[in-house]
């Protein structure tokens, strides 16, 4: 008797029966997918047995309910369209409003400088305005003695008439020049005090332009923040109400399964797509023959001398034991 046949012979078979058993769970698979399709495209058109009936009526209260939801959803997705557009008409209407108020305040301090200039300009020469009014006067005093005094010399040579006549110039001249000065001087601290005024109330327009663009911000964080936290709660209750309509759906695969072996079983196919029926035909033949093949082979392995199939089994354990001692021992440091 060949010890070594039997061994490979079963081995062989308990392969085949695992291909079998594999090809059949994907053929059961798809079967099962088939037999759903079936009842999903055939569910209204038969009268069915009151426990088959039972599985219409749960998914017809599933599809109301889907139809409940679904108009729910779709409310709700108006309503965040809605709120985005209005979240961002407020952002565009706020930035536009940010920009203004930005402009104008940048328009204001940009002529800063040039008045700060001029403010020093006429601060600085203020003091010498002042300086030179003591000065005139002084002068004028000193000139007045010494005419007085060239005046009253006995003898009026042509040089002191010279003298005299300069001096009485200069005597008509100081006054004009002190009013000229007098003049100026107060133009400058006119012109000192508008510029002033004009920084004073550029200052208070800066202060109203910072606490317009303060409140504009706080007023737009406010309303931006709520129109978001409204936006994430309708998100949050669409995503809600999304899983519950998945979930009907899934709820239904089991009604259309059972509904559609109900109609695999009495041959009824549906009218706008006959050749689901043939599909689940076919699925099951495929099935019927896998789990004859398998059978065919446990029958065939049982008629088998289990003794010789054991023995076999031992030799090639054996074989196996002694090709393995060979290997290590061939292997470098064995």
């Amino acid at each position: 008797m060949d010890p070594f046949t039997p061994g490979l012979r079963e081995l062989s078979r308990k392969f085949g029966r695992l291909r079998h058993r594999l090809r059949r769970g994907f053929v059961r698979r798809d079967l099962i997918r088939a037999e759903t399709d079936l009842g999903l495209l055939g569910w209204q058109q038969a009268e069915f047995d009151p426990q088959t009936q039972a599985q219409v009526e749960k998914i017809t209260t599933y599809e109301r309910e889907q139809s409940r939801l679904t108009n729910e959803s779709a409310g709700l997705g108006k309503e965040l369209r809605e709120l985005r557009e209005q979240k961002e008409a407020g952002r565009r209407a706020f930035e536009e409003e940010r920009r203004r108020i930005e402009n104008e305040r940048r328009a204001i301090v940009s002529t800063h400088p040039q008045i700060e200039r001029q403010l020093a300009a006429k601060r600085k020469t203020e003091p010498a305005l002042e300086r030179r009014m003591p000065e005139l006067e002084r002068e004028l005093r000193d000139i007045n003695r010494l005419y007085s005094e060239l005046l009253s010399h006995p003898e009026q040579t042509a040089p002191i008439k010279q003298e005299l006549f300069r001096l009485r110039e200069r005597i008509v001249s100081i006054p004009n020049e002190k009013s000229d000065l007098r003049n100026q001087h107060l133009r400058t601290v006119s012109e000192i005090r508008s510029l002033e005024a004009q920084l004073e109330r550029d200052r208070l327009a800066i202060e109203q332009f910072d606490r317009q663009s303060r409140e504009l911000q706080a007023s737009f964080d406010e309303a931006d923040n709520r129109l978001g936290s409204e936006i994430r709660t309708r998100d949050r209750e669409k995503v809600r109400l999304e899983k519950e309509i998945n979930l009907l759906e899934s709820a239904k695969h089991n009604p259309y399964l059972q509904i559609g072996r109900v109609l695999a079983d009495n041959g009824i196919a549906p009218m706008n797509q006959p050749a689901a029926l043939d599909r689940v035909k076919r699925l099951r033949l495929k099935v019927a023959e896998l789990e004859y093949l398998v059978t065919l082979s446990r029958k065939a392995s049982s008629l088998d001398d289990q003794q010789a199939v054991v023995l076999s089994w031992m030799v090639w354990g054996v074989m196996f034991i002694i090709g393995l001692l060979v290997v290590l021992a061939v292997l470098p440091g064995g």
